[in-house]
C-alpha cells in the first residue's frame, strides 16, 4: 500500500471510530498519520480540535516533537504546504473550525458543506466536513445513549401519512418495528450512515419516535 493510501485509509479510520466515540483511538490513529507525514493539514487540524492547540506540545509520544513552526493554527485562515506556495483559505473557514471547537457541528457542517460544493477539489474543505458530519452522529449516539437500544413509535400508524417524508426518509421509518435496533436500522438502510442518523434524529425531534424502556 503506497503511503498516500495508507495516510487516507488512517484519517476514515479515525473518523469512523470518532463517530463511535473512541476518541483515544481516532487520535492514536491520526497521529499515525502525523509520522507517516509530518505535513498533513488535515491530520493536524482534526488533532488540533480534539487536543487543542498546543496538543504536540504536550505529546510525548515516541519522545517526538514536529518544529513549532510548522503547526497550524486550527482557527487560522491561511494554511502553508511544504513545496508549495501559501493557500489562503476562505474567511468561513475559520469560521466553521471556530464552530466545531465549540461543539456547533450542525452550524459547522453548514458551512463546510458550501465551501465544499464550492471548491469540490479541496481535500481541506471536504476533510471538515466530513469530521462534522461524525460530529453530529457522534451528539446523536450521545443523546440515545447506545446505538444497541430500540426505537419505537410513538403515534398511530395512521397519523404517519399525514408526514412530508423522502423516499428514503420513508423507508428508514419502515424499519422501525419496536425490534430492530438503532444498529441494525443503520445498517439495514440503504444510505449512508448519515443520512440515516439526520432522518433518525428528524423523527425524534417530530416526536414520531422515541426510544423503548429498558
Amino acid at each position: 500500500m503506497d503511503k498516500d493510501k495508507k495516510v487516507q485509509d488512517l484519517l476514515e479510520q479515525g473518523l469512523y471510530h470518532y463517530g463511535l466515540g473512541q476518541t483515544s483511538v481516532a487520535v492514536d490513529l491520526w497521529k499515525q498519520v502525523i509520522e507517516l507525514d509530518p505535513n498533513n493539514e488535515v491530520a493536524r487540524e482534526y488533532l488540533s480540535i480534539e487536543l487543542g492547540l498546543d496538543w504536540e506540545e504536550k505529546s510525548s509520544e515516541a519522545g517526538k516533537k514536529l518544529d513549532k513552526d510548522k503547526l497550524e493554527s486550527v482557527s487560522a485562515v491561511k494554511v502553508s504546504k511544504p513545496g508549495s506556495e501559501d493557500r489562503t483559505y476562505s474567511p468561513e473557514f475559520g469560521l466553521g473550525q471556530e464552530q466545531l471547537r465549540a461543539g456547533q457541528a450542525g452550524q459547522g457542517f453548514q458551512v463546510f458543506s458550501k465551501l465544499a460544493d464550492s471548491e469540490p477539489g479541496n481535500l481541506l474543505y471536504q476533510s471538515f466536513m466530513e469530521l462534522s458530519k461524525v460530529n453530529l452522529i457522534k451528539a446523536f449516539i450521545n443523546r440515545i445513549g447506545s446505538l444497541k437500544k430500540v426505537p419505537v413509535l410513538t403515534v398511530p400508524v395512521s397519523a404517519l401519512t399525514d408526514l412530508k417524508l423522502t423516499e428514503e426518509e420513508g423507508f428508514i421509518l419502515s424499519l422501525i418495528n419496536g425490534e430492530t435496533s438503532f444498529e441494525d436500522i443503520v445498517s439495514l438502510a440503504p444510505v449512508a450512515p448519515f443520512t440515516t442518523f439526520s432522518t433518525l434524529k428528524k423523527l425524534m425531534e417530530l416526536k414520531v419516535i422515541g426510544i423503548q424502556d429498558g
